[in-house]
């Protein structure tokens, strides 16, 4: 996909995620589980905001939250408890979207090109680049030794390694977009705003369970070993507790 396409398949995600917020307003999306369904998936711990204006990709770094603002392409580090900021720093990718953590530094993807980066979790300097030819990221996560790209040109999840780029196996998302991407430990978890849906798929892409999201417009995704923590385009974060 050239440049021109991917800021124009880019562009009209921002539009189409303004224009879904401005028409939800008067919506009511904290407790947007069936009433009617035997189960409720989730409990909304707390809701912080975050200062981006156009909220994409979150991830956990042990003590705090880094959320990606597509508007301005900064990468906040937030303080989980009222959404405060604690660093930022320009990203070196343009029309950055997705952010993971390694257990050391952070792994950053853009819509601009095929391109991932390794930066320092300190400094935002680039530390390794890996151009994996061709895909639109808009989601990134680190778990099992791999790294996790939602690839919107193709709608697949691809699983790579992160010494070489090379990619290792892909599978279909069961949704329209992917949106937001995070590993537990074990499994993944998958936003689509499209369908205002979270996902819980198995490694090999084998849908565990799925859910209406907490907000309007679902994007990041973090798991903090405890919680699930979910970046919403009308700037809110939630924590929640999943149903086991």
């Amino acid at each position: 996909m050239c440049l021109a396409s991917r800021v124009y398949r880019f562009t009209a995600v921002l539009a189409s995620s303004c224009l879904l917020v401005w028409g939800c307003q008067d919506r009511i999306f904290d407790n947007p589980f069936d009433p009617m369904a035997e189960e409720i998936p989730f409990e909304v711990v707390a809701v912080i905001q975050t200062p981006a204006s156009m909220p994409f990709g979150l991830t956990w770094d042990g003590s705090t939250l880094w959320n990606v603002d597509a508007a301005t392409n900064t990468l906040y580090s937030l303080n989980k408890m009222n959404g405060s900021v604690i660093d930022s720093m320009t990203s070196p990718i343009l029309m950055t979207t997705g952010i993971a953590y390694d257990g050391r530094d952070l792994w950053i993807c853009g819509a601009s090109s095929a391109v991932i980066c390794n930066v320092n979790l300190l400094t935002g300097e680039i530390q390794k680049s890996l151009n994996l030819l061709r895909g639109t990221f808009m989601a990134i996560a680190f778990g099992d030794g791999s790294l996790w790209l939602g690839d919107i040109s193709s709608n697949t999840i691809l699983r790579v390694d992160p010494e070489t780029g090379e990619v290792l196996s892909s599978f279909a998302h069961p949704g329209v977009e992917v949106d937001g991407l995070t590993h537990d430990g074990a499994s993944l978890w998958v936003s689509d705003a499209q369908l205002l849906t979270v996902y819980q798929l198995r490694p090999d892409g084998t849908t565990m369970r799925s859910f209406l999201s907490p907000g309007q417009f679902p994007r990041g995704l973090a798991w903090d070993g405890r919680f699930l923590w979910n970046a919403d385009g009308t700037q809110k974060i939630f924590q929640l507790r999943l149903s086991m």
